[in-house]
C-alpha cells in the first residue's frame, strides 16, 4: 500500500514547526499520513506575531485591486482540471469526510468559482459604495473623507462539515487586509491548506499572512492566545462552539459568529403543473442531498400547496423515489453511530404516530438510513436528523402556513421559493419578516451568492471600522497652507 504523506496546516515560511503529529486513514490502495503541529500558546503567541507582521509590512500596503487580482489568479488554477492541488483535493476530502467522490468533484469546482474577480468585485461594490476607501480617504456623498480600515488580524474559528466553506472566511480577511489564523478541523482540515498552497504559487508574501491550524476544540491554551491576539474573531460551527467561543472574546472585541440555523422550501401550486413538477422535485432532492445536509443553507422542511397536478403526498412520494436515485448517483456513505441512531428514532417516532393518525407518513430507505421522507397532513415546524431526512407539509395556501415558522425566528436562514411572479415581493415581505434572511431558487439552496448578507448581516462591513475627516477640517486646514492667501 502507498503512504501518501500531506501537512494539513500552514504557516508563514519563516516560522518552525518544531513537533509533528501523525493521523493516519487508509483507503483502498493509498494509506493518507496527514502531519498536524503539536503547539503550546507560545507558539501561537509567535505564529500571530508573525503573521500580523507580515501584514502590516506586504498585504496592508497592497491595492484592493491587487488583492483581488492576485486571489483571482490562485482561483484560476483551481478551474482547471489536471491542476495538481484540485486533484489532491478531489482525491483526498472524500477519503477525510466520507462524502461522495463526484459530488465533492462538482461541488468543489462550483464553489470555487465564487472566488473569481468579477465575483470578488462585485461582493465589494455589494457593501462599499467606494470600495478605494479601502485602500485611501475617499469623498463622502455628505461631505468629508472616509477611508475603512480592517482587523490587524483576525481569528477563524472554521466547522469541517462542509468542504471549503473556510475559504469564504479567509477571502473575506484578505479582502479587509487582515491576516490570519485559522482554526480548523480534522473533519476536514485539507482544503484551507490547500488553497494557501495556491496562494503562495502568486504570492509567496501574501500567503505569509495566514496561518492554518487544527486543534481539538475547546483547547483553552491555544484558543485564547489566539482571541487574544486577534483583532477580530469570526466563529462558525454549532451553537454551543459559538457561544463557548463568544465567552471567551473580550467586551470591545468584534465577533462574528455563524452558528446553528435551519433553511426550508415553500412550493406553490405554480410549481406543480404537469410541465413544471418533476424538475422541481428533482432540484429539491439535489439541495437535501447534497453535503448530506450539513450545511445551514438545506432545507430540512418543505411546504407544498395543495391544487396542484401533484397533491402533497404524491410530492412527498415522488421526492423519496428521487432520493433514492440522488443515493445511487451520489450515496450519502457512512454516518456515525449517533447519527444513524438519531435517524432511526426520527422513524420510529413517526411511524409509531403514523400508526393513530393518517394524516402520518414515512417513506424511507429500506435496510439503511440513506434518507427519509417524513409527511404530514397538517403545517407544522421541525427541524431534522440530517443526513438526507426532510419533513414535507401539505398546505392549503403558503401564506398560512407562515406563522408556523415565527417561533423559529432567531434559527432562521435560507427558503427555497417556487411560486408565481406576482407572489414574490408578498411572500418576500411575510418571510423577511419572519427572520428569513436569503430566498433563493429551488435547486441553489446550497449556493450563496457572492455579496450575500450572510445571517442577515454584512460581511465585509461588520469588520472595518470607518475613519472621518470632517469637512470643516479640510477648510480648517487651508489657512495653514503658506500659499493661500
Amino acid at each position: 500500500m502507498e503512504n501518501v504523506e500531506l501537512r494539513i496546516y500552514w504557516v508563514p515560511k519563516s516560522i518552525e514547526i518544531r513537533k509533528e503529529g501523525e493521523q493516519r486513514i487508509d483507503c483502498e490502495k493509498t494509506s493518507f499520513v496527514f502531519k498536524y503541529p503539536i503547539l503550546d500558546g507560545e507558539d501561537i503567541e509567535r505564529i500571530a506575531r508573525e503573521v500580523s507582521s507580515n501584514r502590516d509590512n506586504y498585504l496592508f500596503t497592497l491595492s484592493i485591486n491587487e488583492i483581488v487580482e492576485k486571489i483571482d489568479q490562485a482561483v484560476q488554477k483551481w478551474l482547471h482540471p489536471d491542476y495538481p492541488l484540485r486533484q489532491l483535493a478531489e482525491k483526498v476530502i472524500p477519503v477525510i469526510t466520507g462524502y461522495d467522490a463526484e459530488m465533492v468533484r462538482l461541488e468543489l469546482k462550483q464553489y470555487i468559482r465564487m472566488f473569481r474577480k468579477k465575483e470578488l468585485l462585485r461582493f465589494l461594490e455589494e457593501e462599499f459604495d467606494n470600495p478605494a476607501m479601502l485602500d485611501e480617504f475617499r469623498p463622502r456623498k455628505s461631505g468629508g473623507m472616509s477611508k475603512a480600515f480592517g482587523p490587524t488580524s483576525i481569528f477563524h474559528v472554521f466547522s469541517g462539515n462542509v468542504p471549503g466553506v473556510q475559504i469564504w472566511s479567509l477571502v473575506m480577511g484578505m479582502l479587509v487586509k487582515s491576516a490570519a489564523i485559522g482554526k480548523s478541523s480534522m473533519s476536514e482540515p485539507l482544503f484551507p491548506v490547500l488553497f494557501a498552497q495556491s496562494l503562495a504559487e502568486v504570492d509567496e508574501k501574501l500567503a505569509d499572512t495566514i496561518a492554518i491550524l487544527p486543534w481539538k476544540g475547546g483547547t483553552s491554551e491555544l484558543e485564547e492566545p489566539a482571541i487574544q491576539s486577534a483583532e477580530a474573531v469570526i466563529v462558525y460551527g454549532s451553537q454551543e462552539t459559538v457561544e463557548k467561543v463568544r465567552e471567551k472574546v473580550p467586551v470591545g472585541k468584534k465577533v462574528l459568529s455563524y452558528g446553528h440555523k435551519i433553511s426550508f422550501a415553500m412550493v406553490g401550486r405554480e410549481a406543480l403543473t404537469p410541465d413544471h413538477y418533476y424538475e422541481t422535485i428533482y432540484n429539491l432532492a439535489k439541495d437535501i442531498s447534497v453535503y448530506n445536509q450539513q450545511s445551514c443553507m438545506t432545507p430540512q422542511s418543505v411546504y407544498v400547496e395543495k391544487g396542484g397536478a401533484v397533491n402533497p403526498v404524491q410530492f412527498a412520494q415522488m421526492l423519496a423515489s428521487e432520493l433514492n436515485r440522488y443515493n445511487i448517483k451520489h450515496p450519502r456513505g457512512k454516518v456515525s453511530d449517533e447519527e444513524a441512531m438519531s435517524i432511526l428514532r426520527f422513524r420510529n417516532r413517526y411511524q409509531m404516530q403514523a400508526f393513530e393518525n393518517e394524516g402520518i407518513s414515512v417513506y424511507a430507505s429500506a435496510g439503511n438510513t440513506s434518507y427519509t421522507v417524513v409527511y404530514h397532513d397538517e403545517a407544522g415546524f421541525e427541524g431534522s436528523p440530517l443526513n438526507r431526512s426532510v419533513h414535507v407539509y401539505s398546505v392549503e395556501t403558503l401564506e398560512k402556513s407562515l406563522p408556523f415558522i415565527k417561533s423559529f425566528r432567531m434559527y432562521l436562514q435560507s427558503c427555497g421559493l417556487a411560486v408565481a411572479p406576482d407572489r414574490l415581493f408578498k411572500m418576500a415581505d411575510l418571510l423577511g419578516s419572519f427572520g428569513v434572511n436569503r430566498i433563493c431558487t429551488i435547486g441553489s439552496m446550497n449556493q450563496a451568492k457572492a455579496g450575500w448578507h450572510h445571517d442577515g448581516g454584512f460581511n465585509l462591513l461588520d469588520l472595518v471600522k470607518m475613519t472621518d475627516i470632517e469637512r470643516d477640517v479640510e477648510q480648517y486646514l487651508e489657512r495653514f497652507d503658506p500659499d493661500v492667501e
